[in-house]
């Protein structure tokens, strides 16, 4: 058991920081033939196995700050856990180690989900209006899902969406009679979606559509539009919809988000 739990000790030390050392140390202790299977990659041999400990979505997880428990042996298997803080991408790894004598032969590294969010008032922050108002230039325009008639759900993709308060967004539909204009009335429920990959950030709002009348109301939202949105729409045929949200969730740099509108 000590010269499994060293050969432990040695691996996840290189997967915590992967230098020619500690990655060398490691390697040693690995069978030739040794399989490694992670959410990241699959590895066979010793090389294979010794280049996937450097795999930067591990670090980067881990980089949250690991606590790792006492090896837990089952006959050939020994299995060890990092846990996460909260707020890291994810509550954990888990590492199931097998052994052929004393050199590992296999390593199943699995990510454990991350732990719940805990709800809190919906109010959106800067960092959550900047994504959806910056959302086009960044190449990551944002979708709506609405119902129409027969229960289907629709799709799309639109430019103009915006923060338009704390706790709304909306957006300039520039066909009066098109699909979301012509439902939200009868069926007022959608669904927002944003998402950036490059920052592995996520956004779902949920929330009940209405169309606005109001003169400045519809000014504003039209004005707030995204310049090469107006364009299209120059003569302001079109119609402004407010999203009265009520459930905000997704994940950002600063971890899982849940916002929750109070109820009435």
């Amino acid at each position: 058991m000590t010269d499994r739990s060293t050969a432990v000790a040695a691996y996840t030390t290189a997967l915590m920081q992967p230098d020619e050392n500690n990655s060398g140390l490691a390697g040693s202790m690995l069978a030739e033939d040794v399989i490694v299977e992670t959410n990241f990659g699959r590895a066979e041999g010793v090389e294979g196995a010794v280049a996937l400990l450097g795999e930067p979505r591990t670090a980067g997880l881990l980089a949250a700050g690991a606590q790792w428990s006492e090896p837990a042996a089952d006959g050939d298997r020994i299995t060890v856990t990092a846990a996460l803080p909260p707020g890291a991408a994810a509550s954990g790894l888990e590492l199931v180690f097998e052994f052929a004598g004393d050199q590992i032969a296999r390593v199943e590294q699995q990510t454990l989900p991350p732990a719940p969010a805990q709800p809190r008032p919906l109010r959106l922050d800067p960092e959550i209006k900047a994504a959806v108002d910056g959302a086009l230039d960044n190449q990551t325009p944002m979708m709506i899902a609405y119902v129409d008639a027969d229960q289907q759900i629709h799709l799309s993709f639109r430019g103009t969406i915006q923060a338009y308060s704390d706790d709304q967004l909306a957006l300039w539909a520039r066909e009066p009679e098109g699909g979301l204009p012509r439902n939200v009335g009868d069926r007022p429920h959608v669904t927002l979606f944003y998402h950036d990959p490059a920052s592995r950030t996520s956004y779902t709002f949920y929330g009940r559509a209405r169309v606005e009348h109001d003169p400045a109301a519809r000014a504003a939202i039209f004005e707030n539009s995204h310049p090469r949105e107006r364009q299209m729409d120059f003569r302001r045929r079109g119609v402004a919809i407010v999203v009265d949200l009520t459930r905000v969730e997704g994940r950002a740099a600063g971890g899982r988000v849940l916002m929750l509108r109070a109820a009435p």
